[in-house]
């Protein structure tokens, strides 16, 4: 039988029976078909017979039973590549991985899931380590995610106290707070104890500023009677805390803290804070070195900008004060004009100035109100970003104070090892070493400790300082657009009053 014979030749290059062929299918050769007969057993190579491509492939399996040596000699080179795919286990397992790598398709989305989650989770171990200044630690987002609303009222003078009470309704969907809405009663020390309190609790953090005492202004309106609680003065007040109140409540790390909770939810008067005038006078006698170069980059910057502000919060006041000017004239202007038409015998003309008389006074009322958005859109903004910017160079003084005392440290630590070294050459002094080296040890920790606050203070500082930038181009985009859309508006009223105007001027008959 040829099935007999088939063998001896097929013994002469085992490479076929072996594994060669199994590679050759992974190689993509021309035995394509020769390789699938050998993996079967002999009676499963007359199969491909009956098939009209396998017929002429039988044919070159009698070449190498022919000359066995020479294709054995020209077999060698996929030998060579076969060792290094002996992993002819890799062409059997071979549909397997195909399977595999459908399965892995299809569990990469899933672990590309948990991956951010993770991600996301390892900054509160982070800030987990050190839970007394976790709110510190905490990476809070720029911009708020919460709601958080709030107005004042019309304010309410108390005749017993004779002290001015604002009306404060605020909403949220802060989950730390007990009620959806809220609404309190306020006197101005509550909000500059909350204030107070609130930078002293967080170093670092700038918090926004709350109006200046104005005890000029307090006087006089303890001094006036109650109708007069719609003052200047009062009105300028009531804007500036409820600035103070909607950034504060915007700020992720203080819209949580217990006393402003309390502020929002109590009627619970806010506890006066600490005097810091021991530590203003320490810093005031010792002198300090900025060696961060991005933070006393930061300072001169502050510095710059808190000189521009207060010039052009000085031109926006005479701007103001320009308007006011022109509409106190112009009303006068009104009036005498419109006393010189009385005098006219010719109605015509009599009724054409008394026209003219109003156009006047209506464009004076304009200015008027014009100055009033100036004050209050622009000149106002601008001097409370003045004192923002105070309070950016006070939370980075605060730094400055943190970092002092790491240098200070530092400075401790040498001269504890310069005493320890002195001691150990004393060979009198041997009784004084542990001690010493005791001393080293704790100015070692010290150091530890303080090195850790410096780097965890300014991480949060340069952080509140992204935040500072980020809304003082959003605060100052939307006071331009503000400023450049009322002026608009004004002067095509303006306009108007005199398009309607001119053409009964030109009608008057002489």
């Amino acid at each position: 039988m040829s099935d007999d014979e088939g063998p001896p030749p097929m013994d002469d290059v085992d490479v076929n029976e072996d594994g060669a062929p199994e590679a050759e299918v992974d190689l993509g050769g021309d035995e394509d078909f020769a390789d699938a007969n050998s993996p079967g057993e002999e009676e499963e190579a007359p199969e491909p017979e009956p098939e009209a491509e396998p017929e002429p492939e039988p044919e070159p399996e009698a070449e190498p039973v022919a000359e066995p040596e020479p294709e054995a000699e020209a077999e060698p080179e996929p030998k060579k590549e076969e060792p290094k795919k002996k992993a002819a286990p890799k062409a059997k397992p071979a549909p397997a991985p195909a399977d595999e790598e459908d399965d892995d398709e299809e569990e990469e989305p899933p672990k590309a899931a948990p991956k951010p989650a993770a991600s996301a989770a390892s900054p509160p171990k982070k800030g987990g380590s050190m839970k007394k200044r976790a709110p510190l630690t905490a990476q809070a987002p720029i911009v708020a995610q919460h709601e958080f609303t709030v107005q004042i009222g019309e304010p309410e003078k108390l005749i017993d106290g004779g002290y001015v009470v604002y009306k404060v309704t605020a909403k949220t969907n802060l989950k730390a707070y007990k009620n959806r809405e809220m609404s309190v009663s306020r006197r101005f020390s509550d909000f500059h104890s909350l204030q107070k309190n609130l930078q002293t609790k967080y170093p670092g953090v700038i918090v926004p500023p709350c109006p200046p005492k104005d005890a000029v202004g307090t006087l006089s309106v303890k001094m006036a009677n109650k109708e007069a609680n719609n003052s200047s003065f009062i009105e300028r007040r009531q804007f500036g805390l409820e600035r103070f109140l909607r950034r504060l409540v915007m700020h992720p790390i203080l819209v949580t803290d217990e006393m402003v909770r309390m502020f929002f939810e109590t009627d619970q008067k806010i506890p006066k804070p600490a005097s810091q005038m021991f530590n203003l006078m320490a810093k005031s006698v010792t002198t300090y070195f900025e060696t961060d170069e991005f933070f006393d980059d930061r300072w001169r910057q502050m510095e710059v900008l808190d000189s521009q502000l207060r010039r052009l919060h000085r031109a926006i006041d005479s701007l103001v004060g320009v308007r006011k000017g022109l509409s106190a004239d112009t009303t006068t202007f009104a009036k005498t004009f419109a006393a010189l038409a009385d005098s006219e015998e010719l109605k015509t003309l009599t009724q054409a100035m008394h026209q003219l008389a109003d156009v006047e006074a209506k464009v004076a009322k304009l200015h008027m109100k014009q100055s009033g958005r100036d004050y209050f859109e622009f000149s106002e903004v601008i001097f409370d970003y003045i004192s923002l910017v105070a309070n950016a160079k006070f939370a980075l003084g605060q730094r400055q104070d943190v970092n002092r005392n790491f240098i200070n440290a530092v400075a401790n630590l040498d001269s504890k090892k310069k005493k320890l070294a002195a001691i150990e050459a004393d060979p009198n002094k041997v009784i004084k070493i542990d001690p010493a080296k005791q001393e080293v040890k704790e100015a070692e920790q010290k150091v530890a400790e303080t090195q850790m606050k410096v780097a965890e203070i300014s991480r949060l500082m340069r952080r509140e300082l992204e935040r500072f930038d980020h809304y003082k181009a959003q605060d100052f985009i939307q006071m331009c657009v503000k400023y450049i859309e009322s002026l608009m508006t004004m002067e095509h009223q303006i306009v108007k009053a005199w398009e309607t105007f001119l053409p009964e001027a030109k009608s008057i008959p002489l």
